[in-house]
């Protein structure tokens, strides 16, 4: 079953010769396209895991459409269903998905100011304007520091020649959080950066392995000088 302003909502546009209000339009669009998040993001846990920031931002989409539904209920406006879960498909790697999270939340604050522009009701204004600004201060801003993450972990691997898809294979807690700082170092200017070559022909696994010992060896070290000291 197809909603019966579909044209409308899809287009995200409002259209004054409809035979519905425009604050009716502006809820039903507004609550359409918190559906097309929600089912984007729940999509990309399901194909990748619960990887931030989409576990929580996901939460916070759940949050949006419950203020916006109670808003349509207190208003009288039917609430649209949602074809979403049906169609929804993901980009085939970590970073494209990221990167589509942002064009999707840039298209939602923008959402909110052409919506904003056409309504007057108080409680209405409100409610948009706090969920635009919890995509522009919020999601927006996480989603772009995961695409950078993933930028710069996609690059390090390709100097390896590893795949896009592969670049996220875990290989312990320490030496994936060692990948992580290889990759983000590399990517950096000065020192760090002219590391960078360097630091990329290097196997993770080793540099933990050399962390874990330089730190018992100090530790070590450290007790021996103690010890006389505490026999004295």
């Amino acid at each position: 079953m197809r909603n019966y302003d579909e044209s409308i909502l899809r287009s995200r546009q409002l259209q004054p010769a409809a035979p519905f209000p425009i604050l009716h339009q502006a809820v039903r669009i507004a609550l359409y396209d918190e559906y097309a998040a929600r089912s984007f993001y729940a999509r990309v846990i399901e194909a990748f895991g619960p990887r931030p920031p989409f576990p929580a931002i996901l939460q916070s989409e759940e949050r949006h459409i419950q203020a916006l539904s109670g808003l349509a209920s207190r208003l009288g406006i039917p609430r649209p269903l949602d074809p979403f879960p049906a169609e929804t498909a993901i980009e085939p790697t970590w970073l494209a998905n990221c990167m589509r999270a942002v064009v999707g939340e840039s298209a939602n604050v923008r959402l909110y100011d052409y919506l904003l522009a056409h309504v007057g009701v108080p409680e209405v204004r409100r409610v948009f304007l706090d969920l635009q600004a919890a995509s522009f201060a919020n999601h927006l801003p996480e989603f772009r520091q995961a695409a950078s993450d993933a930028f710069d972990q996609e690059r390090y691997h390709a100097g390896k020649g590893v795949l896009p898809q592969e670049a996220y294979a875990s290989h312990g807690p320490l030496s994936d959080f060692t990948e992580y700082l290889i990759a983000h170092l590399s990517g950096q200017g000065g020192v760090l950066g002219l590391a960078g070559p360097l630091l990329r022909r290097v196997n993770p696994a080793l540099l933990a392995g050399v962390a874990v010992g330089g730190g018992s060896v100090y530790l070590w070290k450290k007790r021996k000088i103690a010890k006389p000291e505490e026999e004295n």
